[in-house]
């Protein structure tokens, strides 16, 4: 009995002692970016790009607008493995030549992927959008959502569950631009009327971002009046039945360009980037009732622009692009690449700013847009190193190196365990000398009995 108990205890120890061994190595596994990879390779130029993932990760998805057809279209590609291969090249538009910049905007449950973007008709432009019910694997023919006179344009849309949550900045001949939203409750097969978030005719309303946490939407945009510049953010605790008054997050200022901002949420919190004398953070605690003070998460000796961010649980992920200039008055030259921060306590600190390119002048890494899941995180822009624009992308961790530090973790393991678990077996199954003893006497019974039958017989 005592071997028994020691070829058990033994067993169980080494089981513990590997799991114990792997996890402390798994901890200290290689979690850094990957390189930079240029994911299209097209004659033409390939510019401002989306990127989403379906929400347990693995299945990218990128849509872009490119000329490579003389005329702008939207294209789409996605990467079953994390980002490490990508598929080819699909056309999903065909757009008017007076189409200038369709700007294509997806998301996806994991299911549907949806691909909204610009196109011009005879009464202005409008939103169209294309959808996949397989993953991305097949795209339905363009189908129009706004039919208003004028211009529909800037779309940002998000998934909760199946339900999908638009908005776009509407403008008309008189110079008015407003906010408007939309929702379908059954991703994107029907769409429910849509609804003006702003109405003031003495300022411009452009530049719309969403996010939306279970019934919880949140939309922000840029205020332009009078030459000044403020963000503002509009709530729904209904699922966008029913909208809370705007709040004023910043103060106007004179824009030394474009203010975009960038909303996302973990539900309890919000938080708010925007492009203003560098980048500007800000949260709410009271799901967008108040604001923080602005808080400035990089310096002012470039000009960044158009950030985009991520909220997963505490940790926030922003990216941006930042332009710098160099040389004498008559000869500047201008580059911009790509800047990445982030916070894990919720927005309380911030890391440094990063450069994630490092390029020579003129040339330009530009329109960076940000997706995260879990610890992972995904970030694309355009670049011009080559002469013309063309997408790249790079994640963290590296999922190459990731993939390889698997496997050579998982096979020593499971060659421990085999070799474990088949000595155990083999131990447990071999006859024990009390057990031999008594199978012997059983024999030597049967045998005596039988002796004792002959003999009488």
């Amino acid at each position: 009995m005592n071997n028994i108990r020691t070829v058990r205890i033994t067993f169980a120890a080494v089981v513990i002692l590997t799991a114990l061994i792997a996890g402390a190595i798994w901890q200290n596994r290689p979690f850094v970016w990957s390189q930079e990879r240029q994911i299209t390779n097209g004659s033409g130029d390939s510019r401002l790009v989306d990127l989403s993932t379906d929400p347990s990760g693995n299945i990218l998805h990128l849509a872009w607008e490119d000329n490579r057809d003389d005329t702008m279209e939207v294209y789409y590609k996605r990467s079953l493995d994390d980002g490490v291969t990508w598929g080819p090249d699909v056309r999903l538009s065909y757009l008017t030549p007076h189409t200038v910049e369709p700007e294509p905007r997806l998301a996806t449950d994991g299911k549907t992927v949806l691909v909204f973007f610009s196109n011009r008709t005879s009464t202005g432009e409008h939103l169209f959008y294309v959808a996949s019910s397989d993953a991305g694997s097949n795209f339905s023919l363009p189908i129009q959502l706004t039919h208003d006179l004028g211009g529909q344009t800037n779309a940002a849309l998000v998934f909760v569950g199946s339900t999908v949550h638009l908005v776009w900045q509407g403008y008309f001949n008189d110079g008015e631009e407003y906010i408007f939203y939309a929702k379908s409750p059954n991703a994107g097969l029907t769409w429910q009327p849509e609804t003006a978030l702003t109405s003031t005719t003495t300022a411009q309303d452009r530049h719309a971002a969403i996010a939306a946490v279970g019934d919880k939407v949140f939309v922000a945009w840029s205020r332009f009046y009078q030459g000044r510049e403020a963000i503002y953010v509009r709530a729904s605790f209904d699922s966008g039945v029913t909208w809370k008054p705007e709040v004023q997050v910043s103060d106007y200022e004179v824009p030394s360009f474009l203010e975009f901002s960038a909303i996302g949420s973990n539900g309890t919190h919000v938080h708010m980037v925007w492009n203003s004398q560098g980048i500007q953070y800000s949260r709410s605690s009271d799901s967008g009732a108040t604001w923080t003070t602005s808080t400035p998460l990089t310096n002012t000796t470039r000009q960044y622009i158009a950030p985009r961010i991520s909220v997963v649980g505490s940790q926030i992920r922003v990216v941006t692009a930042a332009i710098s200039a160099e040389g004498d008055p008559r000869h500047v030259r201008v580059a911009s690449d790509v800047y990445y921060m982030s916070s894990s306590d919720g927005g309380q600190n911030w890391m440094k700013p990063a450069s994630l390119t490092v390029h020579k002048p003129e040339v330009l890494s530009l329109a960076p847009v940000i997706w995260s899941y879990g610890d992972a995180t995904f970030i694309a822009w355009q670049d011009n190193r080559d002469g013309r624009y063309a997408v790249f992308f790079l994640s963290r961790p590296d999922f190459a190196i990731l993939r390889g530090f698997e496997w050579q973790l998982l096979i020593p393991i499971v060659i421990v365990l085999v070799a474990a678990t088949a000595l155990y077996v083999g131990l447990e199954l071999r006859p024990r000398p009390a057990k031999r003893r008594i199978v012997r006497k059983r024999r030597a019974h049967r045998r005596s009995n039988r002796r004792r039958g002959r003999a009488r017989g």
